[in-house]
């Protein structure tokens, strides 16, 4: 392994599985001290048995007073810097609108968008003090959109469009935002949608049918790409979503 994020420090959020574990993994692996942040603890603490150099907080990143216990731990831990923000942790549910509620709604935007704006602004000081850079985790469905998503889609369009103003307005502080745009991954998202078992099936066996390359993606394959982002060789990257989908976002 390369190392090039010795040194640096990471926090990322839904680091317990799936695509935050496989991440967590990978930059503890290149050198980096990482916090991960989730709700459900075991799995946090299995994440961390992964690297002695992998710490975690359980917390409810919806609510803004256990934000501020995270940002209060990663300074004790780490002093008053921050390297890279991950805003990893979502929720996507599968629903056709006849069936959403208001509560729906705010299940899914509470998570995907008002948690993500609010860890990245009680982070801001420490990234600022680090020069460090933020990587939001959006969809290919954000371009791409597909039925019964509508909620979650809707919410990482808005991911995306704070991800470039972000970028454009933090470039003059040396602070580089950016995003990643996964296509279908194999994670434990897929098995907790609102739908029955035979009509999750068939959801996740039409997606499978729109992928040029003919499989779903590993969360590792993610983290490759989010680490290439997070270190210094994509120091001129900033602004930038890269589709990491199979090809389903070239049609």
């Amino acid at each position: 392994m390369s190392k090039r994020l010795e040194g640096k420090v990471a926090l990322i959020s839904g680091g317990g599985s799936g695509i935050g574990r496989a991440m967590a993994i990978r930059f503890a692996k290149e050198g980096a001290h990482v916090m991960i942040v989730g709700r459900r603890e075991s799995a946090l603490q299995e994440t961390a048995q992964a690297d002695e150099k992998i710490s975690y907080v359980a917390a409810d990143i919806t609510k803004t007073e256990q934000v501020e216990k995270v940002i209060d731990t990663m300074k004790e831990k780490y002093g008053e810097k921050l390297d890279i923000l991950v805003n990893n942790a979502g929720w996507c549910p599968v629903q056709p609108l006849k069936e959403i509620t208001l509560a729906d709604y705010d299940r899914a935007f509470d998570l995907d968008v008002r948690a993500l704006v609010d860890v990245t602004i009680q982070s801001l000081p420490l990234i600022l003090n680090a020069k460090g850079n933020i990587i939001n985790i959006s969809t290919v469905g954000a371009t791409h959109r597909a039925p019964n998503l509508s909620m979650y889609v809707g919410a990482k369009a808005a991911v995306e469009n704070f991800t470039r103003c972000w970028a454009l307005e933090l470039a003059p502080d040396g602070v580089r935002v950016n995003a990643i745009a996964p296509g279908a991954i194999r994670t434990d998202i897929w098995n907790v949608t609102n739908l029955s078992d035979e009509a999750a099936k068939a959801h996740e066996e039409g997606i499978a049918a729109t992928i040029p390359c003919g499989r779903f993606g590993a969360p590792e394959e993610i983290a490759s790409v989010a680490a290439f982002l997070a270190s210094d060789e994509a120091s001129y990257v900033s602004g930038a979503v890269y589709a990491v989908d199979g090809g389903q976002g070239a049609a």
